[in-house]
């Protein structure tokens, strides 16, 4: 049975990589059609919820041929610039969005999922939300991370320090991987396949407790 849910979620990864793919292709023929540097093309991508800094990087050495050494400060310049504004205005914006029935009941869904996937940032604090951002996997990253900081209230200043020192991370192992090409790619498929299994083993442990 286990070896049956190995091979769903490997298949499942791929499925998600095949499709982040795709959006990248999309995304970067976009960009092609603005005429403007290719480096304030990778900033743009790296602001972008979802691509972030582990989409900008990969397009910016492997799409536009970037050297790494000028991709990796602007993505992660360019991932960094909205916190500031999440952390800043966000309650002012859930103010506004609270008044609104459907606005509403979409942010209590953001907010419900945002702290399932934060137990790590519940537990420790801001070492949690700094390993939380650094792990370049789907729905973490430094927006969900800043978004978990405000609800688990977080300091401003503290949650900015250590939301940076995990891009900073992330931005070492996405870089990496990079490097590698294929070999990257299948590193970073296994390891998140593992990862799924043990939510997975996890989650159902929870369930019969």
């Amino acid at each position: 049975m286990k070896k049956i849910i190995l091979i769903i979620l490997i298949i499942t990864v791929f499925s998600t990589i095949l499709t982040a793919s795709d959006l990248k292709e999309k995304l970067t023929d976009e960009f092609n059609k603005i005429e403007i540097a290719d480096e304030f093309k990778v900033f743009l991508i790296a602001m972008i919820p979802i691509f972030e800094l582990r989409g900008a990087i990969p397009i910016g050495v492997l799409s536009y041929e970037l050297p790494l050494w000028k991709v990796f400060p602007i993505a992660i310049a360019g991932n960094m610039i909205p916190i500031f504004f999440i952390l800043l205005f966000f309650d002012l914006v859930t103010k506004l969005f609270f008044k609104v029935p459907i606005l509403k009941r979409i942010l209590e869904s953001v907010f419900a999922r945002t702290r399932r996937k934060g137990e790590m940032i519940e537990k420790y604090e801001e070492i949690g939300l700094m390993l939380f951002v650094a792990i370049p996997l789907p729905v973490t990253g430094a927006w969900t991370g800043s978004l978990a900081a405000y609800l688990f209230g977080l300091k401003f200043w503290k949650s900015i320090l250590f939301i940076f020192l995990g891009v900073l991370i992330a931005g070492f192992v996405v870089s990496f991987l990079t490097s590698l090409k294929w070999v990257g790619a299948i590193i970073a498929v296994v390891a998140l396949a593992i990862i799924m299994v043990k939510n997975s083993v996890k989650r159902k442990k929870n369930e019969s407790v």
